[in-house]
C-alpha cells in the first residue's frame, strides 16, 4: 500500500469529564497527549477530517471550543491505518484482513505450571501478572471467532486469488462473516495450573479447502446482486452445499457436550477436553437436515433445558423451533412454515422468559426476487416494521402471536428478557438488546462503509445502543425505548439470570472512530450497565488496547448478580508493524468493580485475533473447586451452577425411582398432603409459595396443624430461618414401620434430626442402644427421642400416638394411619438398607423434602447408607415450609440438601447423590 494518503482524524468522546487531545504520529500508533482543551457543555461523538498540510493543532482546539466541544481527540492515521489495496480486497475485506484481523495459521499450547517457575517467578510459555483470585472457579474461558486458514492473498476480490476463476457476472469480496472458526481456550485448572490452546474448527468446507489447497467457497455475504446465486450454485456444485460451514460464531457446554455454532449449519460437536473436532450433531438423529442450529441457545435456569431456533435462508421452513432436555435430547422441534421464493427475515438471537420463547423478526429481509434487479438478496428494509412473535412454552403451544415494533428495526443480541404484571394486571414482556439498525450490514460493505459510518454516527445518530421494548400481551401494544446513549456490542448478563429480571449487564464499547477511520469493529472499554439505577460504568482498556467479549464468572457460592469476575482477551496494538500485528493478554476484572482493573493478566505467546463469541464451562473433574485447589487433595465439591429440573433424572436411576413410586402408590401417597391441607385460591402474595399463579390470583394451600407447629411456623416466618427440631428419630430407610412414623411427621409438618441406622453401622445404634439401656445389637427400630419432653420411645404405634397427642393437641391418629401401620408390621426389614464405609461430618446436613417423592427417597436412602445424620424437614403439600424455602432461595423444589461443613447447597437428587459419595465416601 502507497503512502500517498495521511489523515488527521479530530474526534471527541466523553471520559469522565477529561478533554485530552491525542496525536499519533505515522509510525504506526505510537502518539503523544498534545493539549487540552475544556468546554462545559458535552457532546458524545463527532469527526472532522483535516489534511496534514493546514492542520494546526492549537487553532483545532480553539475551533472546538468555540463550537462548544466538550472532549477532543486527534489521530493521525497512516492510509487509514489498512495496509492493503481496497481495489483488490474491498473495504471491508481490507480492513478485516489487517491488523489483529490478520489471520493466524499456527495451533499451539503452552501451559503454566506453579511448579515450573523459573528464577525471576516467570514461565517460558504463559506470563501471568497480578494473582489470579484463590476462590476463581477451576473452568475454561473459551472464545471462538473467524480466522480464514489461507494466506492473505487468498482473500483477494475473487478471481484475483489463487485458483480462482470469475463467472462474469458480477464482482465477490471477502466477508468476515465468512471465515473459518477457531477456538481460543484458557483452561484453570488444579494446581494453579494454566493451559492456553486454539485450534481450528474442522469442519467440512474446512476440508475440503484444505485439501484443494485454496478457497474453494465463493463470497455470498458482500458479492453483488448479479452473481449472488451463481456463487451458490458454485458452491454447491464444487464444496457441497450452498453457503460455508465455519462454525465461527459462538459456543455452547450443555448436557456434557461442547458445540461450536453458526446460524447457517448444524452445531459442530468439539471435544471439550482436546479442542478437536468430532463430528456436526444432529442429536441422535432428531434435528432435521433442514434445521440448522442458531449461534446464541438459551438454557432455562429453572428447568435445564435448552431452547433454540434454526434459521434455513435457503428453503422453508425459513424457521424452526426447538428444544433439549438436561440429558441433550431432542423434545420438541416446531416449524413455521412459509412460502418459497416469497423470502425469509434474517434471524441470528432470540429471547426466552420462564414461560415464553419470544422470536425477532427485524428488517433485515431475504427476498431472492431483488436478484433480478442486481441488487443482493440480502438487505436492511426500512419499509419493514420489526416483530416479536410469541410462543408460549408453558402450554406446549405451537401458535406463535406476532407484536408489531413502531419502525423498521434491528438486533443481533439480545441482552436479556423476563415477565412482568403491570398496575392493571396485564402480562408484560420484558426485553432488553442493543438495536443496531441495519448499521453492520452497511459499515461491513465492500465499497462505501466509512462514509456510511460517518453519516450514521454525525447525521442521522443511529450507531448500536441498549434499547428495551415492553410487549403487552393483554393489549399487543410494543413501548420502546433507549437506555443508554454508548454504542456498544456483545452484551453479556449472568447466565443464571436467563429468562429472570437482572439489573447487570456488561458490553464493549464500540470505537466509533477507528470504524470511521479503519472500518474495522473493535471495542476500546467495557461497560457495565445498571439497568436498577439507570447508571453505567467503564474500564477502558488504554491507549491502542481493544478487548474482546467478556464473558461473567460467578463467585461459588455466589449471593447476588454481580459477584463474580469478568474475563476476556485484550489487544495490544501498540508496536504493530507490518510483520507484528501486537500481542494479546487475557485479564480478570473483579465484575463488581470493574473500574478498578485487571486482578490478573495472563500474557498469551500467541496473539488472539478479534472474533465473535465466547462461553466459560466448569472444570469436568473438579466442577465445583477454585484455583487454589490441590491437584492432590480428594475432590470438595462446591455449589453446581445448575438449577433444579423438574422430574429430571439420570437413567441409572429408573429402577430405583419406579421402586419408590410403586411404594407410594401402595401406600396411597402417605405424607403428600400435611393434616387438614385445602386448596383455594386467593390474591397474589409474592411471598408466598404457590404452584400455579397468575392473573393477580394464585393457588392457595391451607393446614391445619397443632398449636405447637402453628406457633413455630409463625416464627419461622418472621426469622426467614427453620426452627431447631427437637425431635430425633433413630431410623432406617426402606423399613415399612420407619415409613409408618415418617409419613406422619410429613403430615404433623414435623423437623426431626434423622440418625441412621443401616444394617452393620455401629455409631448411630450403639448410641441408641444406650439411649434404650440394652447391649449393642438388641437396639429397637424404629426409636423417638424428643428432646421437648425428655421422652424416649420405640414400637411404631406408641409412636404415632405420642406424636398426635403432641403435636396435633391430644388427637388420635386416624384410621388410615393405623391401617398402614399395621401392614408394614407385616412386610418390615424386607428392604432395608445395608452401611457402606463413609466419613463422618462434624454437623448434621439439611435436607428439604416429603416423604412419598421418589426424588426424595433416593437421597435419604444414600444419606442412610452412609450413616449420616440430617435434619430433615418436611415440605408436604401445605406446609408453611414450601413459601420458607421459596423466599429463601427464590424457588421451590425438593429434594433440596444443605451442608454446613462445606457451605454446599444443591437441588437435583443426581447431583446430591454424586455430592454425598464424593464427599464422604473414602
Amino acid at each position: 500500500m502507497k503512502n500517498a494518503a495521511v489523515r488527521l482524524d479530530l474526534y471527541w468522546r466523553r471520559r469522565n469529564r477529561v478533554i485530552t487531545v491525542r496525536g499519533l504520529s505515522t509510525n504506526h500508533h505510537k502518539g503523544c497527549i498534545i493539549g487540552s482543551y475544556s468546554r462545559p457543555r458535552s457532546l458524545n461523538y463527532t469527526h472532522r477530517t483535516f489534511s496534514r498540510s493546514s492542520i494546526n493543532l492549537q487553532a483545532v482546539g480553539r475551533e472546538a471550543i468555540g463550537q462548544r466541544l466538550e472532549t477532543i481527540e486527534i489521530v493521525e492515521r497512516d492510509n487509514l491505518g489498512v495496509p492493503l489495496d481496497v481495489d483488490e480486497y474491498g473495504e471491508h475485506g481490507a480492513a478485516f484482513l489487517s491488523g489483529n484481523y490478520v489471520p493466524i495459521t499456527r495451533e499451539i499450547t503452552a501451559e503454566f505450571k506453579k511448579s515450573a517457575l523459573d528464577a525471576t517467578g516467570r514461565n517460558l510459555d504463559l506470563v501471568v501478572l497480578g494473582a489470579i483470585p484463590d476462590d476463581f472457579p477451576l473452568g475454561q474461558y473459551s472464545y471462538v471467532g473467524p480466522n480464514p486458514k489461507f494466506p492473505v492473498d487468498h482473500y483477494k476480490r475473487w478471481g484475483l486469488g489463487p485458483q480462482q476463476e470469475t463467472l462474469g457476472f458480477g464482482e465477490s469480496w471477502h466477508h468476515w462473516f465468512e471465515g473459518d472458526g477457531m477456538i481460543y481456550a484458557i483452561d484453570f485448572g488444579a494446581g494453579k495450573n494454566i493451559k492456553y490452546r486454539n485450534r481450528f474448527i474442522r469442519t467440512k468446507s474446512w476440508e475440503r479447502e484444505l485439501s484443494h489447497g485454496a478457497r474453494i467457497f465463493r463470497p455470498l455475504m458482500n458479492a453483488e446482486g448479479s452473481t449472488f446465486l451463481l456463487n451458490a450454485l458454485s458452491n454447491l456444485l464444487h464444496g457441497g452445499s450452498f453457503m460455508k460451514d465455519s462454525a465461527n460464531t459462538a459456543l455452547v457446554h450443555f448436557a456434557g457436550r461442547t458445540f461450536a455454532l453458526q446460524d447457517t449449519c448444524p452445531p459442530w460437536e468439539i471435544d471439550p477436553e482436546t479442542l478437536h473436532t468430532v463430528a456436526p450433531c444432529t442429536f441422535d438423529g432428531k434435528l432435521p437436515f433442514y434445521v440448522p442450529f442458531t449461534a446464541h441457545p438459551k438454557v432455562i435456569p429453572s428447568t435445564g433445558e435448552l431452547v433454540f431456533f434454526g434459521f434455513n435462508p435457503v428453503f422453508p421452513p425459513h424457521c424452526t423451533v426447538g428444544s433439549l432436555n438436561p440429558e441433550g435430547q431432542v423434545t420438541r422441534i416446531n416449524p413455521l412454515w412459509s412460502l418459497p421464493f416469497v423470502g425469509s427475515v434474517f434471524m441470528h438471537d432470540f429471547c426466552v422468559t420462564e414461560h415464553f420463547t419470544v422470536l425477532f423478526e427485524g428488517s433485515m429481509d431475504i427476498k431472492p426476487l431483488r436478484q433480478l434487479f442486481g441488487e443482493h438478496p440480502l438487505q436492511y428494509n426500512f419499509q419493514k416494521a420489526a416483530r416479536f412473535g410469541v410462543i408460549n412454552r408453558s402450554s406446549n403451544s405451537t401458535n406463535v402471536t406476532w407484536f408489531n415494533c413502531s419502525s423498521a428495526q434491528m438486533v443481533y443480541h439480545f441482552i436479556n428478557s423476563w415477565e412482568e404484571i403491570n398496575e392493571e394486571n396485564e402480562q408484560l414482556l420484558v426485553i432488553t438488546g442493543v438495536r443496531e439498525d441495519g448499521f453492520f450490514q452497511e459499515a461491513m460493505r465492500p465499497s462505501g462503509s466509512r462514509q456510511w459510518v460517518e453519516n450514521a454516527v454525525h447525521v442521522e445518530n443511529n450507531t448500536p445502543r441498549v434499547h428495551e421494548w415492553r410487549i403487552n400481551l393483554v393489549t399487543g401494544v410494543v413501548n420502546e425505548r433507549y437506555l443508554f446513549t454508548t454504542s456498544v456490542e456483545t452484551p453479556r448478563i449472568n447466565d443464571a439470570f436467563v429468562g429472570q429480571r437482572n439489573r447487570y449487564a456488561y458490553s464493549g464499547r464500540i470505537d466509533l472512530g477507528t470504524m470511521e477511520t479503519a472500518a474495522q469493529l473493535k471495542f476500546d472499554a467495557i461497560v457495565k450497565f445498571d439497568f436498577e439505577n439507570n447508571t453505567s460504568c467503564v474500564y477502558e482498556h488504554g491507549p491502542n488496547r481493544y478487548g474482546m467479549e467478556a464473558q461473567f464468572v460467578p463467585r461459588l457460592n455466589s449471593t447476588y448478580e454481580d459477584d463474580g469476575w469478568l474475563i476476556m482477551y485484550v489487544h495490544d496494538e501498540t508496536h504493530m508493524t507490518a510483520d507484528h500485528h501486537g500481542s494479546t493478554e487475557c485479564i480478570i476484572l473483579d465484575a463488581i468493580n470493574i473500574e478498578s482493573g485487571p486482578i490478573a493478566r495472563i500474557m498469551l505467546p500467541e496473539r488472539v485475533p478479534y472474533g465473535a463469541h465466547c462461553m466459560w464451562r466448569a472444570d469436568l473433574t473438579y466442577p465445583y473447586e477454585t484455583f487454589s485447589t490441590d491437584i492432590n487433595k480428594p475432590v470438595v465439591f462446591e455449589n453446581p451452577d445448575s438449577q433444579p429440573r423438574l422430574f429430571a433424572f439420570k437413567r441409572e436411576q429408573t429402577t430405583e425411582l419406579l421402586e419408590a413410586v410403586r411404594i407410594g402408590i401402595m401406600r396411597a401417597a402417605m405424607g403428600l398432603f400435611v393434616n387438614g391441607w385445602s386448596p383455594g385460591i386467593k390474591a397474589e402474595e409474592k411471598s408466598e409459595y404457590a404452584f400455579v399463579r397468575g392473573g393477580g390470583l394464585r393457588f392457595s394451600e391451607s393446614h391445619d396443624l397443632g398449636g405447637i407447629r402453628s406457633a413455630e411456623a409463625r416464627s419461622e416466618s418472621l426469622s426467614g430461618k427453620p426452627s431447631i427440631p427437637t425431635i430425633v428419630l433413630y431410623d432406617i430407610e426402606n423399613d415399612c414401620l420407619c415409613r409408618s412414623v415418617r409419613e406422619v411427621l410429613s403430615v404433623l409438618d414435623i423437623a426431626y434430626t434423622c440418625k441412621p441406622c443401616p444394617r452393620g453401622s455401629n455409631v448411630h445404634r450403639s448410641e441408641l442402644a444406650q439411649i434404650q439401656g440394652v447391649e449393642f445389637g438388641e437396639e429397637s427400630l424404629p426409636a423417638l427421642q424428643d428432646v421437648r419432653t425428655g421422652i424416649v420411645l420405640s414400637e411404631t404405634e406408641n409412636i404415632i400416638r405420642y406424636l398426635y397427642d403432641q403435636y396435633m393437641d391430644k388427637q388420635a391418629p386416624p384410621m388410615l394411619t393405623l391401617a398402614f401401620m399395621n401392614i408394614s408390621m407385616q412386610t418390615s426389614k424386607l428392604h432395608s438398607c445395608s452401611a457402606c464405609s463413609r466419613t463422618l461430618p462434624e454437623q448434621p446436613l439439611t435436607l428439604w423434602a416429603y416423604e412419598p417423592s421418589p426424588f426424595c427417597a433416593l437421597v435419604r436412602r444414600t444419606l442412610c447408607e452412609l450413616e449420616l445424620p440430617y435434619i430433615l424437614l418436611p415440605c408436604a403439600r401445605g406446609s408453611p415450609r414450601r413459601s420458607l424455602l421459596f423466599n429463601s432461595v427464590g424457588l421451590f423444589q425438593v429434594p433440596y440438601l444443605e451442608d454446613p461443613n462445606t457451605g454446599v447447597s444443591m437441588f437435583e437428587s443426581s447431583d446430591i447423590l454424586t455430592y454425598l459419595r464424593a464427599t464422604y465416601m473414602p
